[in-house]
């Protein structure tokens, strides 16, 4: 399918002359006595990290581990004595970890984006964002002038892909992490929004959406990374979509009651909470991609998703870090920056699984675990099953995860490794080992960072023994910024 990208990106375009409505105001400057846990929230070195080994400091590395964990997060959150305003608009850092013979070598560079290079230049922040007014003087004329390809990674067809939200992906070597540029699936879908949760198929098909304004976009694409068809949905307002889910059969869209009333930036401070909507599901058929119904459930605001699945009886279930309202709202994602964080800053998320009948509204199964970045074995992605992994548990005082844990849904019971006050634990991701038919024949494998030594960890654990403890742990002699999510290759 062709179309316009005129018409679909006018929305995203809006930027263009919201940016030159002038500063905000001005954000105080950091502590001096900043917490410990600051150090997730500081500058990366300018040019990144060139390639160093990890020293293996706790057991010993599985055999048939082999392969590269790609991160990506925001790492430039300062300019002199000027903090970002938005947790969410620092420029995004590609890390890899690459994996052999029982050895870890970590890298990271700066993805190379339009955003980047200005600011450096003018060593200020100057895009239009999510949290950020932007100076007047830096001119929007596509969606990838302020990209900040910050969000997540993923491969395809060996080509190693910085996600962000509103824009191109950005396509890097994954050897050496050097930025090609923005990734162009086909002409006429230059600069198009590609949102940074993409789904992929057991079998290399992906899937994933670009919103702008009540636009939303379908891809269908192929594992080479043909584009197979594209789509267009309209959902009535602007609401704010980062993450869904599919099944075997169907694209299932969480529609939360969070709604953005002006394309004035920054975009956070127009966005409306409005739970007498309550949450909508959208729920698209892959082999018919016109043929769509409407499902109710109660209110509730997320990020994440799991995954989903359907039942033999047509009953869909979907899982998920739900709020009872949006987090991160005006005056969050900075105050992390800034070292200001308080406990009453945040709220939990409750761990959630989201049921469809054939006929009918949705209603919730809630497990009272406070978890975030819900992740599943991709070789199950979409089908039946049953283990979710999440960073878990809070540290009063402190924001992040404390925990590692792995939700079983068929058993109602939850396996949890506490690191405690010194660590912070981010988003863990599946690896299936060689030979394995079953979930729970996986790795676990994710980064912590280790307040007590200032350094970072790559801990890997047995999916089916997590409360265990790490098989292994690897640690580098330095530290880096938190970050949000990645991919296994």
């Amino acid at each position: 399918m062709s179309f316009s990208r005129r018409g679909f990106l006018t929305t995203g375009l809006a930027v263009t002359a919201a940016a030159r409505t002038g500063l905000g105001k001005a954000m105080a400057e950091p502590h001096h006595n900043l917490p410990d846990w600051h150090v997730g929230y500081r500058n990366a070195p300018v040019n990144g990290f060139d390639p160093a080994p990890m020293q293996l400091v706790f057991g010993k590395a599985p055999s048939g581990l082999s392969g590269s964990l790609y991160r990506n997060g925001p790492a430039q959150l300062h300019h002199g004595k000027t903090p970002a305003s938005h947790w969410f608009d620092g420029d995004g850092l590609v890390h890899r970890i690459a994996i052999d013979d029982g050895k870890a070598v970590h890298s990271g560079r700066f993805v190379q984006t339009h955003k980047r290079k200005e600011e450096l230049k003018a060593g200020a922040f100057l895009a239009p964002g999510f949290g950020t007014v932007g100076d007047p003087s830096f001119a929007v004329m596509s969606p990838d002038d302020v990209n900040a390809a910050n969000t997540s990674v993923m491969m395809v067809n060996g080509e190693l892909l910085a996600l962000w939200e509103a824009g191109s992906a950005f396509s890097m070597d994954a050897e050496t992490l050097e930025t090609k540029g923005p990734k162009v699936w086909r002409a006429d879908l230059a600069s198009m929004p590609f949102l940074a949760h993409p789904k992929v198929e057991p079998d290399g098909r992906i899937w994933n959406l670009g919103m702008a304004g009540e636009h939303m976009a379908i891809y269908k694409i192929a594992a080479t990374g043909t584009v197979e068809d594209v789509a267009i949905a309209n959902t009535g307002k602007e609401y704010y979509i980062h993450d869904w889910a599919m099944t075997e059969r169907q694209l299932v869209i969480l529609v939360q009651p969070w709604i953005n009333t002006s394309p004035v930036p920054p975009f956070i401070d127009h966005f409306v909470w409005q739970p007498e909507d309550g949450l909508k599901i959208l729920i698209i058929d892959k082999d018919d991609l016109s043929s769509r119904r409407w499902v109710q459930a109660p209110p509730r605001a997320f990020y994440h998703t799991g995954s989903a699945w359907q039942e033999a009886d047509g009953t869909l279930r979907i899982d998920a870090a739900l709020y009872r309202e949006p987090i991160l709202g005006a005056g969050g994602g900075t105050a992390e920056i800034t070292g200001d964080w308080r406990q009453e800053d945040g709220f939990s998320a409750d761990f959630t699984q989201i049921v469809i009948p054939p006929e009918g509204d949705a209603y919730l199964i809630e497990t009272g675990l406070d978890g975030e970045f819900p992740q599943v074995n991709p070789d199950f992605q979409g089908l039946p099953r049953k283990l979710t992994a999440l960073a878990s548990g809070t540290v009063p005082g402190r924001p992040g995860a404390s925990a590692l844990s792995v939700h079983n849904w068929e058993r109602g019971e939850t396996d949890t490794f506490e690191f405690g006050y010194d660590r912070m634990v981010e988003e863990f991701l599946f690896v299936p080992k060689p030979g394995g038919l079953r979930e729970e024949d996986s790795w676990l494998i994710g980064p912590v960072l280790n307040l007590k030594a200032k350094a970072r960890e790559v801990c890997v654990f047995d999916a089916a023994h997590v409360s265990d403890g790490p098989i292994c742990i690897w640690r580098a002699d330095y530290t880096w910024p938190l970050g949000f999510h990645g991919t296994w290759a």
